[in-house]
């Protein structure tokens, strides 16, 4: 395997790698880069399949080739062995993009801002996300914040200020997606608006640590500390610990939600409506039976 550390390291690209050096580089890292990979999307969902569990295939409900919202897939019938699908080209996909097909959508976040957020909207949520270019992405970016490296460089009376601290969460799509489609934003609240705690020092299953702090989710650090919010926030979101990739076809950048947010940098209707990004969710640190990694990490605060 061959790796280069990107912006000294917040992020890495890797090459001649199988599925198990991918995984345990996204475990050490929080972000990796696989340049130019087939777009052909059975590939992409079948290497994402052998790092861990797939968790959004029932929302794989676009053609990939005209955009058209043409499956709904069902719990009951299981996910599609992207091996037995007859043409490599045509798996079903969840798309992001603003395109449209016959004046219909064809992917989720079309339209808005897309500013700083995770999936891990839960204690239960898959806490990896791929995302790979396929069409109209070039010269386009995503950002994403490696707080590995913000605990790792935090002065040693700012992490005793965080010990033994959480934050409660009530999960507020409008606030980091604002703008989004209706639709898309009644589908998101629709089961309701959990609320839910995290420690702020994290640690996910490979024992990395790094700070959970998802201040787009409505945020309330529980302390008395009154100038911790601003401090923290001060110290993490810094240009050091980001990093900027830039789309070719056929990238793929891996994330680890616990440890890390990402945002889209240009949200031009025009530049939305030609990009278009395959994205899939799966579970790094969160496997197995309950409590997954995370509820276990996290009973303390959640009164368990």
């Amino acid at each position: 395997m061959k790796l280069k550390k990107l912006n000294k390291g917040v992020a890495v690209e890797i090459e001649d790698a199988n599925p198990s050096e991918i995984l345990d580089a996204l475990k050490q890292h929080t972000i990796v880069v696989l340049k130019k990979l087939d777009t052909k999307p059975a590939y992409f969902t079948k290497l994402i399949s052998e790092l861990g569990p797939i968790a959004n295939w029932t929302q794989f409900m676009f053609d990939p080739l005209t955009g058209e919202e043409k499956y709904s897939p069902r719990v009951e019938d299981g996910f599609i062995d992207p091996n037995t699908w007859p043409d490599p080209a045509t798996y079903p996909v969840q798309r992001v993009s603003g395109e449209k097909f016959e004046g219909k959508r064809t992917g989720i976040f079309g339209s808005g801002v897309l500013d700083w957020h995770a999936n891990l909207n839960g204690l239960d949520r898959a806490d990896g996300v791929a995302l790979q270019g396929i069409k109209g992405c070039e010269d386009t970016s995503t950002t994403w914040l490696n707080t590995a490296m913000v605990y790792n460089d935090m002065p040693d009376d700012l992490k005793q200020r965080c010990e033994n601290i959480y934050c409660e969460y009530r999960y507020t799509p409008e606030k980091w997606a604002g703008g989004l489609p209706k639709a898309q934003f009644e589908k998101m609240v629709a089961k309701g608006r959990d609320t839910y705690r995290l420690w702020l020092i994290q640690k996910n299953i490979a024992g990395v640590k790094g700070i959970h702090f998802y201040t787009n989710n409505d945020c309330n650090i529980i302390t008395e500390d009154k100038k911790l919010y601003d401090d923290l926030y001060d110290f993490t979101f810094q240009e050091k610990y980001m990093y900027s990739h830039y789309y070719e076809i056929g990238d793929v950048v891996l994330s680890d939600q616990l440890l890390s947010l990402h945002k889209r940098d240009q949200n031009d209707p025009e530049i939305l409506e030609r990009r278009v990004l395959h994205r899939i969710t799966f579970k790094i640190s969160n496997l197995g039976k309950q409590p997954t990694w995370i509820q276990q990490q996290n009973k303390g605060c959640n009164n368990e």
